[in-house]
């Protein structure tokens, strides 16, 4: 028999970890990329006057191949810093989920550990079996109002490391709203990837979303549960 205790000062520290990984895109990483229009701007600027001065400002065809170019090493830029955004962004909702897959793990590894024989490698190794160990413990987490939102940043966090396939079919189903569609088209099945190219509508509301849902998970748990899982 095995029992899950989860004390108010454990609860806590559990959504602590979520809010301050999200802090930290908050507040240190997403302000990196607030002005990368003017990152661009001023690289096509410094290029054009950096040429200017070192050119025949009389020659009128000279001075308009600098400013052509000047205008496109800015446009570079800038395409390389939005999609870096992205793909930080992108980067933060996966890794959100993997954090608290293992806080899953973590807990029911040291709640249970002490009364059955576990051997944490091949313990919960991915959220439907975490889910059954929970429900051995009457814990139904299925039918939590916030389950069906954790279900969907996991699909969406393996459609992020691997891009179309599968669970980008799957992630479809659940929120179409995730795509990014232009002219009736979907730039992933276009582009096949999600760290290549933008094809994903996320941002940081996104990821908002996300971490209601986990938070509410956490407050959703009750403080004791028993079973008679022996960790087998």
């Amino acid at each position: 028999m095995s029992q899950l205790y989860l004390p108010p000062t454990e609860r806590d520290r559990y959504k602590n970890q979520i809010s301050d990984f999200v802090l930290i895109y908050r507040k240190k990483l997403r302000p990196v990329f607030e002005e990368i229009e003017k990152e661009a701007e001023d690289e096509a600027n410094n290029h054009y006057n950096s040429k200017m001065r070192s050119t025949n400002t009389e020659d009128f065809y000279c001075a308009d191949e600098i400013a052509e170019n000047a205008i496109g090493r800015g446009d570079a830029l800038f395409q390389t810093l939005r999609l870096g955004k992205y793909t930080l962004t992108a980067a933060w909702h996966a890794t959100l989920y993997e954090l608290f897959e293992q806080q899953l793990r973590k807990f029911l590894y040291t709640e249970m550990n002490g009364s059955c024989s576990i051997k944490f490698p091949e313990f919960c190794t991915n959220l439907r079996n975490i889910k059954k160990v929970f429900c051995t413990h009457n814990v139904k987490v299925s039918l939590f109002p916030c389950w069906g939102k954790i279900e969907e940043l996991k699909t969406l966090c393996n459609v992020i490391k691997h891009g179309d396939g599968n669970s980008a079919k799957n992630l479809r189903e659940l929120n179409p709203s995730l795509f990014i569609v232009n002219n009736n088209v979907d730039y992933m099945t276009s582009y096949k990837t999600t760290l290549l190219k933008e094809t994903l509508q996320i941002d940081e509301n996104t990821l908002q979303e996300y971490v209601k849902a986990l938070l509410s998970f956490w407050d959703e748990l009750p403080e004791r549960s028993n079973s008679d899982y022996d960790g087998k």
